[in-house]
């Protein structure tokens, strides 16, 4: 496979038109109709774009080496999520502050009420 097809393959995977995500990259539509049908070269600035955009790495766009996306360890990932949490959902970004401001005691009873709630789906309904 080749770094163009690859660039196609990661299009596909995000979902997106050669016109989006030429936009997210700073460039037209045409230009990524070039580069995935390999009538155009792809540039180091490209590759860097395309990696640090979505999340792949280079050296999987560049020589098809694995793994496609960083390895990251869970507090990465929670980092990662609280980030986009904080952009794109007021609602539980409040529920994490205000879990962190609680008393040891009250986060103890939070956790109990969580438990309840995920395990009622276990026992049959008493009418």
């Amino acid at each position: 496979m080749t770094v163009n097809e690859r660039i196609k393959e990661i299009r596909k995977s995000e979902k997106l038109t050669m016109e989006s995500f030429g936009k997210k990259l700073g460039v037209g539509r045409s230009a990524i109709s070039n580069i995935e049908n390999g009538k155009r070269n792809v540039t180091d600035q490209m590759i860097k774009s395309i990696c640090r955009e979505f999340d792949y790495n280079e050296e999987w766009l560049r020589n098809g080496i694995e793994p496609k996306k960083p390895i990251i360890d869970e507090d990465m990932e929670y980092g990662q999520i609280c980030a986009e949490l904080g952009i794109s959902d007021n609602r539980a970004k409040q529920v994490i502050i205000n879990y962190g401001k609680m008393a040891p005691e009250d986060k103890e009873l939070f956790w109990n009420y969580i438990s309840k709630l995920v395990n009622s789906n276990d026992k049959p309904e008493s009418n």
